[in-house]
């Protein structure tokens, strides 16, 4: 089953991390940190319902301050002394999809408790709601909308002293003590990473199946597990703030690609799939068929019009009680204007006839797979190439405009610079008893020198602005070309298949030229020209949309 996986992180503080920082984000708090004096506010999140759940859980006997996040953070964050402490352990977890607030909650608290006891730790725990939109900033849909929950503890276990004898009554005190050793040994960390995910995914499972939810899930990777599924690229969180907000990003760019791929030759693998089915459907009655009637019709005739060419026409069905059946199978479907080219290559070309027909047959199938598959490609890039020209079009007018507002402001500017300077020439007196005056300059002057301090800011801020829609420009430059280039690339993969279909011998290159709509076939003749289809070959229709769409080979580069 396709499903996220758990993720340990090390919050460090060499790299800024604070125990209490993360412990506010993660249960929705406001809390000081003692050690800094700085404040960490995160009670909006909790306000807008992105926390549905946060509660602590402590070992038992554990003194109440250890339940208290404000009090528990500050004392982790003040028994570790060195720079470079190791503060914390976020544990993130998935919450299974199907599940309520309730049973999502009483997954994450069970499973803290099963951390707890194994570490001798408390572990404080926050539910919160996905994003409502992916790494892209599209909105996800309903069914894909759920929960995760950080599962956050400290390095060191919470050592209890539960006193004896006539102290019976005597309140139980407690300390961090060294450091766990299986967050020391990369070896032991690694088994203790591999029992919480096990327990991750049996928790998991068993949550789902209270709920009705009929899911398996699975803490292996996909590489353990023998799938071949790539694991999607994570962007990070200030690549993913920059794509929700409409910003292009290499990484982004980078996943990007890899989904809108994986879509094409999805959709590709479907179609080429679906008519692999009805060819298996169709022989399996066929050979039912040959081994009740003795006598077949053949499949193909010679015309003297295309001599030692098939005319793929099917033949007429031979006289006997089994001709209706054999004419009903060799029927050919109906052409849609929206099926695929091999859907429709198979609806026109003839059925092969002998052993050599077949293994002829089954090479031009290949062929024209990877012909369709090209051709999704390049349609895909290029509309993606088209995209990014434009948005790289748009912002370099944008840029051309703020350059000429910043011409603009640096010419009032100079203006307002020039009229503080002449009236300061025709008020020298007036300037120069300013100097022992109590009010200080003129306030004409005081004025003047306010518009020229306001013309100053506005110069630096449109040449900020300027840069900033620079960079912008560029980077769109850099990311069309680098669409173009993997359009090339799909471009000679196109013309090599041409190439190889072109020379390939045999019968079947008409009605493959019938299978195409004007947009293909054009593309098609502009790498290797080739006669057009007997008149008796049914064209296929065109579909309205595919019109549209414009070969990159037919496309003049600027």
């Amino acid at each position: 089953m396709r499903h996220a996986r758990p993720h340990l992180e090390v919050h460090s503080r060499s790299k800024g991390h604070s125990a209490v920082a993360g412990a506010a984000y993660r249960l929705g708090l406001k809390l000081k940190d003692e050690r800094t004096g700085l404040w960490h506010d995160y009670t909006r999140r909790a306000a807008g319902e992105e926390i549905v759940f946060a509660t602590t859980v402590a070992p038992e006997g554990a003194p109440s301050w250890a339940s208290d996040p404000a009090q528990l953070w500050n004392w982790v964050e003040s028994v570790e002394r060195r720079k470079d402490a190791q503060v914390a352990r976020d544990y993130r977890i998935p919450i299974p999809l199907g599940l309520d607030d309730r049973r999502a909650g009483q997954l994450a608290e069970r499973l803290a408790r099963f951390i707890m006891c194994e570490l001798s730790t408390p572990v404080s725990v926050g539910l919160h709601r996905d994003a409502s939109v992916d790494l892209f900033g599209d909105v996800k849909p309903q069914e894909k909308q759920g929960y995760h929950a950080h599962l956050y503890f400290p390095s060191r276990p919470l050592l209890v002293s539960v006193p004896d004898g006539e102290d019976q009554e005597a309140a139980s005190t407690a300390t961090f003590g060294p450091r766990h050793p299986m967050l020391i040994s990369r070896k032991l960390g690694r088994g203790m990473v591999e029992m919480f995910n096990r327990t991750w995914a049996e928790m998991s499972t068993e949550a789902a199946a209270d709920a009705g939810i009929d899911a398996q899930y699975d803490h292996r990777s996909y590489v353990r597990m023998g799938l071949p599924i790539e694991p999607q690229p994570t962007l990070g969180a200030e690549a993913t703030a920059l794509e929700r907000k409409g910003f292009f990003t290499r990484k982004g760019d980078a996943v990007r690609e890899i989904v809108v791929m994986s879509k094409v030759y999805e959709a590709a693998h479907a179609e080429v799939a679906a008519a692999q089915q009805d060819q298996a459907r169709s022989d399996v009655a066929r050979e039912r068929l040959a081994g009740v009637e003795a006598e077949r019709p053949a499949p193909m005739t010679r015309t003297d019009a295309m001599p030692g060419k098939f005319d793929f026409v099917p033949s007429e069905p031979a006289t006997g009680s089994a001709s209706p059946q054999l004419a009903e199978m060799d029927a050919r479907p109906a052409l849609s204007p929206d099926a695929a080219l091999v859907e429709r290559f198979t609806a026109i070309a003839p059925h092969p006839a002998s052993a050599d027909d077949d293994a002829r047959w089954g090479a031009w199938l290949r062929l024209v797979r990877t012909l369709q598959r090209a051709l999704a490609v390049l349609r895909e890039l290029g509309g993606r190439r088209a995209e990014h020209e434009g948005r790289a079009e748009r912002a370099t007018a944008a840029k051309l405009e703020a350059e000429y507002e910043l011409d603009e402001a640096r010419r009032r500017r100079i203006v307002a610079s020039e009229r503080a300077a002449r009236w300061a020439r025709d008020h020298r007196f007036r300037m120069f008893a300013a100097k022992w005056a109590t009010r200080g300059k003129p306030k004409a002057w005081r004025e003047l020198a306010a518009e020229v301090t306001h013309r100053h800011h506005a110069v630096q801020e449109m040449e900020a602005a300027v840069r900033f829609r620079s960079v912008r420009a560029d980077d769109l430059k850099r990311q069309a070309a680098a669409v173009a280039q993997r359009e090339q690339r799909a471009n000679v993969v196109f013309r090599r298949t041409v190439e190889v279909l072109a020379n390939m011998p045999g019968e079947l290159m008409p009605p493959l030229l019938a299978a195409m709509n004007p947009v293909e076939r054009a593309a098609f003749e502009e790498v290797s020209p080739l006669p057009a289809p007997p008149p008796d070959v049914p064209t296929a229709p065109v579909a309205q949309e595919r019109l549209d769409y414009r070969p990159p080979i037919q496309r003049a580069r600027p």
